[in-house]
């Protein structure tokens, strides 16, 4: 993707984030990874008294991760403030005798929401999601976590789109860089968990989703067992019709 085309979109998803926004403030949660850092920084037009911005790690969060989010904070212009969701999730663990990693991991994604939308709430602002077209089809996002928000400025963007947006913008090279990770548990990596990686799934949901093709290859028929398998979260919950006499 040229510069030109990276900048075009960029203008386009402020344009789309400001027109929703009206006169709110926009609530976003940064990671330390490349999607939040995107929305940030195209967020930071509107000016830092129109955007509040949270990094919520907890015990497990890498010091390479705070490193970052001061270095964007720094490039973006927008003050960062740190919210540590252990002693949340320590009670919830606890009430709940919850010990396995990836249901915690997951509590941890909903823990990050509900903390956005309590301060959204506070500050008349709306929750701007970070979710990516690529991790929209495969499911790869917590239901009533990550996934919650109110507006979804890149979810037509593709990862590899979304690293030459980074670029373009100038997030600093260590998050661009960086192995992709939700961080929801130690040792935990997207590509790892997807079993392709960032590329081989672009690939295959362009051929396959896009295109209309049918899948051929292993790596598109795994993009689409993904697909098909995670069609729930990206539908509203089944409820009964009412019927209208």
């Amino acid at each position: 993707m040229p510069f030109s085309s990276a900048a075009s979109l960029s203008d386009e998803i402020f344009g789309f984030i400001s027109a929703h926004l009206g006169g709110r403030t926009a609530v976003v949660a940064v990671s330390g990874g490349i999607d939040s850092a995107v929305v940030l920084m195209i967020a930071s037009r509107l000016g830092r008294e129109r955007v509040k911005a949270l990094f919520m790690p907890d015990c497990i969060t890498p010091q390479a991760d705070y490193r970052d989010i001061a270095l964007l904070s720094d490039r973006s212009g927008i003050p960062i403030e740190l919210v540590n969701i252990d002693p949340i999730v320590k009670q919830i663990s606890e009430i709940t005798r919850q010990k396995d990693p990836k249901i915690i991991g997951n509590m941890k994604s909903r823990v990050r929401m509900t903390v956005l939308y309590t301060l959204a709430n506070s500050m008349n602002g709306m929750v701007l999601g970070t979710t990516n077209r690529s991790e929209y089809l495969t499911g790869y996002f917590t239901k009533y976590g990550d996934g919650g928000c109110d507006i979804e400025p890149i979810m037509h963007l593709y990862k590899g789109e979304i690293r030459m947006i980074a670029q373009y913008l100038g997030v600093p090279d260590t998050i661009v860089k960086k192995r992709p990770s939700a961080g929801l548990w130690e040792g935990q990596a997207d590509e790892d968990e997807l079993g392709l990686s960032y590329d081989e799934l672009d690939s295959a949901l362009k051929n396959v989703i896009d295109s209309g093709k049918p899948a051929v290859s292993p790596g598109e028929k795994k993009a689409m067992d993904l697909y098909r398998s995670t069609d729930h979260k990206r539908s509203m919950p089944p409820a009964i019709s009412r019927r209208v006499a």
